[in-house]
């Protein structure tokens, strides 16, 4: 794998991380879908309960660093790079980091939990618009 590849590619759904995300990561994940304002109010108020928060970036946080030591133990001296969908660090700006560090090829591990248009295919072709 180290031959054929430069770096890995974490790329994930995204979350807010703080109370004054909520409504901005909403907005954006359902920009272009006509989704009421009312509703993605009563979605706010869901996050509100968990202390405004998902709790995704911080378990990729985690995944990140147990795959970083998972693979140094391995003698596999990678970088990893993380970018996400929907909210902070996004995809795009982290696939210009990677062009701005010379990555020419990445293993992308999509962070999807089924294969569907929107849990698959969705995110492939999020990473080559990126």
């Amino acid at each position: 794998m180290n031959e054929a590849y430069d770096a890995i590619l974490i790329v994930g759904f995204g979350g807010p991380e703080k109370p004054e995300d909520v409504m901005p990561f909403l907005e954006n994940v359902t920009r272009g879908r006509g989704i009421p304002r009312e509703r993605l109010l009563e979605v706010a108020e869901h996050y509100s309960r968990f202390g405004g928060a998902s709790p995704l970036n911080p378990q990729v946080r985690d995944l990140i660093a147990r795959l970083e030591s998972a693979l140094r133990g391995a003698g596999i001296p990678l970088p990893l790079y993380w970018g996400n969908r929907n909210w902070t660090p996004l995809l795009t700006d982290t696939v210009r980091d990677m062009t701005w560090n010379k990555v020419r090829r990445a293993l992308a591990v999509v962070l999807s939990a089924y294969g569907s248009y929107s849990g698959c295919r969705q995110y492939l072709e999020n990473i080559e618009a990126a």
